[in-house]
């Protein structure tokens, strides 16, 4: 998940009485959970939260004792788990309509929705090909005169200049 929702009254009634530290080891691995979802071991846990000296250790240790429950897969969080089904529902249900969308508007009987094979769409970005129907329609273009000629012409001169477009 690239998002997960932070609950902030939950978070300070759970976590408010930890350390500094604590907050930080507990960020990064509910981060790194959500992010991978899945498991995190306790070496992992180690490393993710850059815990080399003792007491961060035992800091990351408290956290995962306190707000993770160990399985034979590694330390799991029941909050986060329920988020990620939850996400994983929503995705699933949002991926079926789409496709019953796309079904609807892209069916047989919807011809008008059908793409066009055209391989080589003329759009106005595209130069025409010299001899092709659209290049001899397309006139060379004229340029505009500067503001400051436009200011000393008349009317019938800058016409002509334009030309009757």
């Amino acid at each position: 998940m690239n998002y997960y929702p932070r609950h902030l009254g939950d978070y300070a009634r759970d976590a408010g009485h930890l350390t500094l530290a604590e907050h930080g080891a507990y960020t990064l691995l509910l981060d790194r959970y959500y992010a991978t979802e899945r498991p995190i071991g306790r070496e992992e846990a180690f490393r993710i939260c850059h815990a080399i000296a003792k007491a961060d250790r035992e800091s990351v240790t408290r956290i995962l004792q306190e707000f993770f429950r160990w399985t034979d897969e590694g330390y799991r969080n029941k909050r986060a788990d329920e988020e990620i089904q939850r996400a994983r529902e929503k995705s699933a249900k949002a991926s079926r309509s789409a496709g019953q969308r796309w079904m609807r508007t892209h069916s047989e009987r919807n011809a008008d929705a059908m793409l066009s094979n055209n391989q080589e769409p003329i759009t106005k970005y595209q130069t025409p090909k010299i001899g092709s129907a659209v290049a001899d329609y397309i006139a060379e273009p004229v340029p505009f005169p500067r503001k400051a000629d436009v200011k000393r012409l008349s009317r019938d001169e800058l016409i002509a200049a334009v030309g009757d477009g």
